[in-house]
């Protein structure tokens, strides 16, 4: 399928849609806006949400086929789907079975990755003299480019009020109460302009044309913030990565618990897989598929600071395998491992040990089990005051070995650590040699 989500391309051939997504692709990291704190997740029940969600999924379906018209053709040509196909009857254009090669670019991550340039001179000037080496263009820099472009950071300086009088300037017609009414069958505000309001007879000039999709993102969040869409678990997602890599993960970790609360309350109930959510949400930042298991890991990261987290923790893997159960199996086993090592990390030894016992009779090729499973009677130390148990932790080494064929020699680094530890402490009742099993 070739997502709809995808930065505009420029008119001018030489800053092609390719071109600029080359330039976002050699940034390391894409920078996040910062969150409207009154905007929200909706505390209707999960009922009343499903509820309005069965009248939007006759919508999916339209919203995962269809190319807007300030996306990237799907012929490949980088220009506009409205400069090149779409009037094409002519052109054959499979919208839902197409893959792009590489990988996708939404049009969020470009907008955000333009927004980080604009809010750091020096990396823009930095990144401004790379590209000028590839693309040539004489009448405006890679810089200016940049700076005259809309991004959410600017629409969010304006009243609302100025908002809409710049909508209607570009003849645009909004109607507040009539938005509202529109919004309840979109879980998308750029779905929504691109059906109802780039659809109008509008007048903008090529640089405003980004104007009206930002506008109605930011006036969804303004006038409808109980209503969660795909744009706020986006911004969630993303403020969420930018908190934890200045390793603030309470503020971190609340982000992405409303985030993962929204992403449940917009998937319809039917979608028991990940992957299956992706591809109804299929336009973020970052792949549902991708940021659950950071979820996962970040959690584990935020608990050795603060073992509450442990329990969220917890919780969130418990909840992650009841509502997309039919995930690929090694989420699903990362999952429930990492629920075994939170209750082992909070001292809880005999219920972790039930996990583990359940997870490798699971999932009896999956060698991390066990590993786990070892790791948690020799690493783990809930209690200052107990030291590790070699004894069960080679047993549970061993019991991999038995069952696995793959991924083996990790195992074998485990055991020869142990036989380390044996020979600085002989004391402790180990026999004096661990044999090593050659992969």
């Amino acid at each position: 399928m070739q997502p709809i989500a995808s930065r505009r391309a420029v008119e001018e051939e030489n800053w092609g849609y390719g071109k600029l997504r080359g330039v976002n692709m050699r940034c390391n990291h894409i920078s996040n806006r910062t969150l409207r704190q009154s905007a929200e997740f909706s505390h209707e029940s999960i009922e009343e949400r499903q509820n309005i969600i069965i009248r939007r999924n006759k919508l999916a379906n339209k919203m995962l086929k269809k190319i807007g018209r300030n996306d990237p053709c799907p012929c490949g040509s980088g220009i506009k789907y409205k400069r090149c196909c779409l009037n094409n009857k002519s052109v054959t254009i499979n919208k839902t079975t197409s893959k792009s090669e590489g990988p996708v670019v939404s049009r969020l991550a470009i907008m955000r990755f333009e927004q980080k340039l604009t809010d750091n001179p020096k990396q823009l000037e930095n990144v401004t003299k790379e590209t000028e080496k590839y693309f040539n263009r004489t009448d405006i820099s890679f810089k200016d480019f940049i700076l005259q472009n809309w991004n959410l950071n600017k629409v969010r300086k304006m009243s609302t009020s100025e908002i809409i009088e710049k909508l209607q300037s570009l003849h645009i017609d909004f109607e507040i109460e009539q938005f509202k009414e529109q919004a309840q069958d979109y879980i998308s505000a750029i779905q929504l302009s691109e059906d109802l309001y780039y659809t109008q007879n509008f007048h903008a000039k090529v640089q405003d044309e980004d104007f009206i999709w930002l506008a109605i993102i930011e006036l969804w969040n303004r006038i409808i913030p109980e209503r969660c869409n795909m744009e706020m678990i986006d911004d969630l997602m993303q403020e969420g990565y930018e908190d934890i890599g200045k390793n603030n993960y309470r503020d971190g970790m609340e982000k992405w618990e409303k985030a993962w609360n929204m992403i449940r309350i917009i998937v319809p109930s039917n979608l028991k897989s990940i992957r299956a959510a992706d591809e109804f949400i299929p336009h973020l930042t970052q792949s549902i598929f991708n940021w659950c298991q950071d979820f996962e890991m970040e959690s584990g990261n935020a608990g050795s600071e603060d073992g509450s987290f442990y329990v969220k923790r917890i919780k969130y893997c418990q909840d992650f395998c009841r509502t997309f159960p039919s995930s690929d199996e090694s989420i699903i086993h990362n999952m429930l491992k990492a629920e075994a090592e939170s209750y082992a990390a909070l001292g809880d030894i005999e219920t972790a040990d039930k996990l583990f016992q359940e997870l490798t009779t699971k999932f009896p090729d999956n060698v991390w089990g066990y590993i786990g499973w070892g790791d948690m009677y020799r690493y783990l130390k809930p209690d200052s005051r107990i030291s590790g148990n070699y004894d069960k932790a080679e047993e549970k080494y061993r019991l991999g070995l038995a069952r696995c064929n793959t991924e083996i020699d990790v195992i074998n680094e485990r055991l020869d650590d142990l036989e380390k530890k044996e020979a600085l402490y002989p004391g402790d009742g180990r026999p004096q040699c661990l044999l090593r099993v050659n992969d």
